[in-house]
């Protein structure tokens, strides 16, 4: 899946190959998907959340690198950044990257330059879906749980739990420890309280976190396996089958 760019230029005009360096995008991931000159047409733009990178090419005399990170900067989850520079100017540069773009690149570019700062923009945007879509999936599966004042301390604390977990798989003998419970305990008051025992309840969060990756065409069954802590990419598809009726290969875009 194309991953797509706004390029954002400083003014119309030859900046010796910063326009031409993006032809070696027509094999890659990459596809530059709108190109404008304005500023605030920039701003409007970035904030749409409609593009994947943000590539700005910044010269003379406007320089509008840092007005348009700044302009951007109060947004949750800003898309990447990548300045691409008329000029080796350190000044600039610094202050870009005090403002959250991940690279800053100065003429003459190596095309080679260009496709690394932007795999590493795509491994910036994989790690933040990576993580929205943890929090959306937790935030589903304690909604189904049974909602009540007596039980919102006990929820509060089964959220924070998954928090914890977000890069490691958990068990039933980690979240006995967390809610400083012995296991066995832990498993009937856990049943007593929600109706289900942890095992299933955590179970049903991690296939819905997996269909949440799955389903946005970013990720391969094989890293979902991995990501959810799996033993096979088989056994992650039996289990996946017998709660959604779907192997996960039919649901990925």
């Amino acid at each position: 899946m194309k991953l797509h760019i706004l390029a954002a230029d400083s003014g119309e005009g030859s900046a010796r190959n910063l326009k031409n360096l993006l032809s070696v995008l027509e094999d890659t991931d990459f596809a530059v998907s709108r190109y404008t000159t304005n500023l605030n047409e920039a701003v409007s733009l970035v904030l749409s959340r409609q593009f994947d990178i943000l590539l700005c090419i910044n010269r003379a005399p406007e320089y509008i690198a840092a007005k348009l990170l700044r302009l951007t900067g109060g947004t949750e989850r800003r898309i990447p950044a990548i300045i691409l520079s008329e000029q080796d100017d350190s000044q600039r540069m610094r202050e870009c990257f005090l403002l959250g773009a991940i690279d800053f690149l100065s003429e003459p570019i190596p095309p080679e330059d260009l496709i690394s700062a932007l795999s590493r923009a795509a491994s910036v945007i994989h790690e933040q879906l990576i993580d929205s879509e943890y929090h959306a999936a937790a935030e589903e599966a304690l909604s189904v749980l049974p909602q009540s004042e007596e039980l919102r301390p006990i929820l509060e604390k089964l959220s924070a739990f998954l928090q914890k977990m977000e890069h490691q798989t958990a068990t039933v003998e980690l979240a006995a420890d967390y809610f400083s419970f012995n296991r066995d305990y832990f498993g009937r008051y856990f049943k007593s309280k929600f109706g289900m025992t942890f095992g299933d309840f955590y179970k049903s969060f991690q296939i819905s976190y997996a269909k949440r990756l799955l389903e946005t065409g970013q990720f391969k069954v094989l890293e979902v396996s991995r990501l959810l802590g799996f033993s096979t990419p088989d056994y992650f598809t039996r289990v996946f089958k017998k709660h959604t009726g779907s192997v996960p290969s039919a649901v990925r875009k």
